[in-house]
């Protein structure tokens, strides 16, 4: 009887730690997939929005124009601009892992109405579809055309890549205001990331930096009852001290759907430098949440560019 009972213990502990290692599995397959494959967010540079429905990507998305980066959200009319997103995931796939998708284009008003739509600009492709190797560097070409947005100077660019054989789709969005006819654009081929966080991402045009520590403070009294992204960039070459405080700054707040919150709290800023060779450090506190509510997800966003818009510096942070 006492035997028996000692080998019900052993097989209960031994599934038991059998379970726990079924479940550290499990575990760790989810946090991976979640660190692989981004659900939502916003693109530095230009502010875009993206939410996956079933088609996720697992790097970034680049908007381009002649080859070169788009630096803002200020776009041409009649000209072809380059959607490029990396590694896109979750399509339907066939015996050769051959995928079929398809791009819906539109524009919107500032009023949301819809002014213009192009329903498949894939369509070409439809036959044949795309191969693994497509989707490396996953392009969407498309033109918005001057008379299509009857005479508004700014509104919506809505992009949604779709499977043609499911229901998956990721859904982009870009709040876009026109370039003037013969307007140089603010573009460059040069455009790095800082070294920092998965939590957060980079952009940096005409400079160099080293890293960038990301932070939660609760500690600042300027506005006590805030909490404040702290965003530590260091050693930056290109500019100086009266550089970085000759630019101009500006940042946004998102909720967790990634609807724009109004935030009245000034940013807060430190830069430091050395004489003898311009490396410049640069810390801000950004006000995004108060204090008590902390169970919340967060974007924020901040850019700075210098007066000639050469120089760009552009973070997206997603935090509590």
């Amino acid at each position: 009887m006492q035997g028996t009972l000692i080998s019900t213990n052993i097989s209960r502990n031994v599934m038991n730690t059998f379970l726990k290692k079924i479940f550290f599995f499990i575990t760790c397959l989810f946090i991976t997939s979640i660190a692989t494959a981004q659900n939502k967010g916003i693109v530095p540079l230009t502010g875009l929005r993206y939410f996956s429905e079933g088609i996720s990507i697992k790097d970034d998305i680049d908007v381009m124009i002649d080859g070169a980066h788009l630096l803002s959200n200020r776009i041409p009319l009649n000209k072809e601009m380059v959607l490029i997103l990396h590694q896109p995931m979750g399509f339907t796939t066939d015996s050769k892992k051959t995928i079929f998708a398809g791009a819906e284009v539109s524009f919107l008003s500032p009023k949301g109405e819809l002014l213009y739509i192009e329903p498949n600009n894939l369509a070409n492709k439809i036959t044949t579809g795309f191969t693994p190797k497509d989707l490396t560097k996953f392009s969407i070409k498309f033109t918005l055309p001057a008379a299509a947005t009857k005479n508004y100077n700014n509104g919506l660019v809505q992009i949604r890549l779709y499977d043609l054989k499911a229901k998956s789709q990721l859904r982009m969005e870009m709040p876009v205001t026109f370039a003037r006819q013969g307007e140089q654009l603010q573009v460059s081929k040069m455009v790095k990331n800082i070294k920092s966080t998965d939590a957060a991402k980079a952009t940096i045009c005409g400079l160099q930096a080293r890293s960038m520590k990301i932070t939660v403070d609760t500690s600042i009294q300027v506005a006590p009852k805030m909490a404040y992204t702290s965003v530590d960039i260091s050693n930056i070459k290109g500019t100086s001290i009266s550089g970085i405080f000759s630019g101009k700054e500006i940042f946004w707040v998102y909720d967790n759907n990634l609807n724009e919150i109004k935030i009245t709290d000034m940013l807060l800023k430190q830069v430091k430098g050395a004489m003898e060779n311009n490396d410049v450090d640069y810390m801000l506190k950004i006000p995004y949440r108060l204090k008590t509510v902390n169970t919340r997800i967060y974007t924020v966003r901040f850019r700075w560019e210098s007066p000639d818009k050469k120089q760009v510096i552009d973070v997206v942070v997603k935090n509590i």
